[in-house]
């Protein structure tokens, strides 16, 4: 980190806590200026600490705002499918480590985009619920779903008429009262115009309109699709030309400025692409279709505190092989920790996280089911393990099942951590391997959680103790044996929760594994603080 980072880093730290005095804010906006990659990476933080509430700008902040504002475009509406497009590139091509700023800000973004939502924040107070014109479609499924600027609507929420969403990543699927559905894909620019219309500025959606919901409509910058029954999909480039392919059914394709004017019965089998001055058929391809959302883990339930914190997993719900599960805490496989290895440093944090008193048994705090006590910050590596793994030299944790587990269609395993707002919304990365080695075998790394810090079903915990042992300890024996201090930790962590599907570490379906191992990925300076390891039943 460079000296200009680091002031930086302290500056923008105080900014977000309401602690900037007008001259810092004005050597913060002076290093802004001479460094555009800071700004994006300001933007960004800004924008997840206000959504979760953490951030607390003062007053004189609007000048530092406005002045950035003003260098926005007239045309929104076209700037945010400019970001969109420019996001769904730059997401393919970066690397996870690639940023130096990763412990601060942790997603990608554009910082004219986040900070024209922390203006609308800041400048316009929100409208009153019962004035704001919802559809009665729903969005019905959420798999991994970040919106631009704002939290993840909640499952079965309504949408608002005529608004845009910017989907950043991930998918929704939305009900409509027809019972009509449309997958949206991000990057991605829709809204919903009524009840049986979807705009698509950007991106892709895969509709399903069963029979007597025909009608359905999907509107685009370029032409609109009218459903006649059928499931088809659409695909919106950055350009606005527009790909539709009948999957089955049939689908009237209404070219809008395209040059005879003509409209287009399109029937299974047949696709179409049209642009502002162009309608020509291509090769038809149902790849992009999709006909369900990911398998995941859909929600979980707990135990809440006076405080509506969570405390103990009551239930779990996880899609698996395209059909829904709902398994409460005691149908779960529990685990029992066998080893950890924290690396060749001792971490000055410390691994346990606790109530106010530790357990006689110090590894039983990642086998219980309470999601605010675990055995953090393991050791890790960049790159994940190709050969077995040797307690004594290999850093990580390994765990073994109190009973099989069944590799089934799916998720298989339930890896839950806790996180605060200054780390990864998308959840600490780690990778997963087999504890007992095959060839045919490998590790795994996961870097996006399926419920994650900007997703509402991501809960918060109770209040939890850190405690630090003296000496630093660096294994599971010295763990159990070290005298250990505890303090109260005074931050808001909320328990994320990721699906291991046991056939992405090779494990062919049907065949049972009674452990695994587990390591940070190493790709920033945080690492991985895991509450809870369960597997699911077969049944």
């Amino acid at each position: 980190m460079t000296p200009e980072e680091q002031r930086f880093a302290e500056l923008w730290t105080d900014y977000l806590e309401g602690e900037c005095s007008e001259a810092e804010l004005a050597e913060l906006r002076h290093l802004m200026e001479r460094n555009e990659s800071l700004v994006e990476l300001a933007a960004d933080s800004f924008q997840l600490h206000r959504l979760l509430g953490f951030a607390h700008a003062p007053q004189s902040s609007e000048d530092f705002v406005r002045e950035t504002m003003g260098q926005l475009p007239a045309d929104s509406g076209a700037f945010a499918r400019n970001v969109m497009a420019r996001l769904g590139s730059k997401a393919s091509r970066e690397r996870p480590d690639s940023h130096p700023w990763r412990p601060l800000l942790t997603y990608a973004g554009w910082a004219v985009a986040a900070l024209l939502v922390v203006g609308f924040f800041l400048w316009f107070p929100k409208p009153a619920e019962n004035a704001v014109p919802r559809s009665r479609a729903t969005f019905a499924k959420l798999a991994k779903a970040r919106f631009f600027g704002e939290l993840t609507p909640s499952v079965a929420s309504h949408p608002e008429l005529r608004r845009d969403y910017t989907l950043s990543s991930g998918s929704v699927e939305l009900a409509f009262p027809s019972g009509a559905t449309a997958i949206v894909e991000g990057p991605a620019v829709f809204r919903l115009v009524s009840d049986e219309r979807l705009a698509l500025d950007l991106g892709q959606c895969s509709t399903h309109v069963p029979k007597g919901a025909e009608g359905f409509r999907v509107d685009t910058p370029v032409g609109q699709v009218v459903d006649k029954g059928t499931r088809f999909y659409v695909k919106v480039s950055e350009t606005s030309d527009t790909e539709v392919q009948v999957i089955e059914g049939a689908a009237d394709v209404y070219p809008g400025g395209a040059g005879d004017g003509a409209n287009y019965r399109l029937t299974a089998g047949e696709g179409r692409k049209v642009g502002h001055e162009s309608s020509v058929p291509v090769a038809f391809s149902q790849k992009g279709y999709r006909g369900g959302m990911p398998d995941r883990i859909v929600s979980y339930e707990a135990t809440l505190n006076a405080a509506k914190a969570a405390e103990t997993l009551v239930s779990l719900t996880v899609q698996r092989g395209g059909e829904e599960f709902r398994y409460s805490a005691g149908r779960l496989i529990p685990v029992e920790v066998v080893s950890f290895n924290a690396g060749a440093t001792p971490n000055p944090i410390g691994h346990l996280v606790s109530g106010a008193a530790l357990p006689e048994r110090r590894a039983s705090l990642l086998e219980d089911f309470a999601l605010y006590t675990g055995v953090i910050n393991p050791g890790g590596s960049r790159e994940p393990l190709s050969g077995p793994f040797v307690p004594e030299e290999t850093p990580g944790f390994a765990i073994r099942f109190r009973q099989p587990v069944e590799n089934r269609p799916g998720p298989d395993v339930a890896f839950f951590e806790i996180q605060n707002a200054a780390n990864s919304p998308r959840g600490d990365a780690f990778h997963a391997g087999p504890l007992r080695w095959e060839d045919r075998l490998r590790s795994h790394t996961i870097r996006q959680y399926d419920l994650m810090m900007t997703n509402p079903a991501a809960l918060p915990v109770a209040e939890r103790y850190l405690f630090r042992c003296s000496p630093p300890v660096l294994s599971l024996p010295e763990m159990e044996a070290a005298e250990a201090t505890g303090s109260l930790s005074s931050l808001q962590f909320r328990a994320l929760v990721v699906g291991i599907d046991l056939s992405d570490l090779g494990y062919d379906i049907g065949e049972t594994v009674d452990g695994l191992f587990f390591q940070d990925a190493w790709d920033d300076d945080d690492l991985v603080d895991p509450v809870l390891v369960v597997g699911f039943p077969a049944d």
